[in-house]
């Protein structure tokens, strides 16, 4: 039997960096984030003898996993069994699967396709396990977290918090959907500056973030900005979305950019964008907000009002690679 799930990134609006356990990806602090809609990606999964797995590109093209690629699926697959062993399911779950990955998403500039790459593996194989026992939210959230921190919020719709815990449990860090995708109508406008893969990931900075003189300070003004941004959601309180939200991300990239080494992810194309967004906004009194993931990659978010001037600013942009998302529903099986 075959599992076919489909899933999708997410913008987190307060960052995911640094955690208390690297093996198990568990956070050091809250974050909370905006499921989007699109570009998606669709993993077939099916019990096999042995692991295997197959990756296309945007295109259709198949693409050759490197063996970091390779050894980290397989690790995510160990420790969701792992995991499922803590539920009692482990016999339900098979001794190895075959993956089939068709990603729209491009590589590793800051548009979270490992997030939407393992809550779509999480989805998948709770599936192959839904005839024994059917999984909550949560629990979904926990498999992802396995793969990529980030994953844990692509689950659910909508938006979303990851609640770091305590402890080093497997299960202590999980995934709650704080309003759901019909509770506000924002778009994310996604401008990629450069197609160049970076040379550091995500994974590898999170475990370099306590070098950082101002890793301490962010991890104490998180619980206050986490708190900050779910009033704002939950009150449609753009204005105060914004605040917070370009707050947060300039000191993740403060923090990146101290660490040792230093992780300079965003360019000078970067910078130039954030500046005129922030005179766009304020001569054109635009509800617009800007931020920016572990790439250059700019996202502005936006209501529904604003889309129009937001959507031709990013097509004056030369060069740049462009996309739009709205507010999706998470990952989910497909027939």
């Amino acid at each position: 039997m075959s599992v076919t799930a489909v899933s999708t990134p997410n913008i987190a609006l307060i960052k995911y960096w640094g955690n208390r356990n690297n093996d198990l990806r568990l956070p050091m602090a809250d974050s909370l984030s905006i499921t989007l809609n699109q570009p998606t990606v669709q993993i077939i999964v099916d019990r096999a003898e042995r692991f295997t797995a197959r990756t296309f590109e945007p295109d259709g093209t198949e693409r050759t996993l490197t063996e970091k690629e390779r050894a980290r699926l397989e690790k995510h697959f160990t420790l969701t069994k792992t995991y499922l062993d803590v539920l009692g399911l482990a016999k339900a779950f098979p001794g190895s699967v075959s993956l089939e990955i068709r990603s729209k998403i491009p590589r590793a500039i800051g548009i979270a396709s490992s997030a939407a790459i393992f809550s779509c593996l999480a989805k998948a194989y709770a599936g192959l396990v839904g005839e024994n026992r059917s999984f909550t939210m949560q629990e979904k959230s926990v498999i992802g977290r396995l793969g990529s921190g980030s994953a844990a919020r692509s689950l659910a719709g909508g938006f979303v918090a990851l609640h770091a815990g305590t402890g080093n449990d497997i299960d202590s860090a999980a995934a709650e959907q704080i309003a759901d995708e019909n509770h506000w109508n924002l778009f994310d406008v996604i401008i990629i500056p450069s197609a160049e893969e970076k040379k550091v990931g995500s994974t590898e900075g999170h475990t370099l973030a306590h070098t950082s003189p101002l890793f301490s300070k962010r991890i104490d003004t998180i619980p206050r900005r986490q708190q900050e941004c779910i009033d704002a959601i939950l009150k449609k309180d753009f204005e105060k979305l914004q605040h917070v939200t370009e707050e947060d991300a300039l000191d993740m990239h403060n923090v990146m950019q101290t660490q040792t080494p230093p992780l300079k992810y965003l360019s000078n194309e970067t910078y130039r964008m954030m500046e005129e967004v922030e005179e766009l906004r304020d001569t054109e009194h635009l509800e617009v907000l800007y931020t920016m993931d572990a790439g250059p990659t700019v996202h502005l978010i936006c209501t529904e009002a604003a889309l129009p001037k937001i959507r031709a600013y990013a097509k004056e942009q030369k060069g740049c690679t462009l996309f739009e998302a709205g507010v999706g529903n998470g990952s989910h099986l497909l027939d």
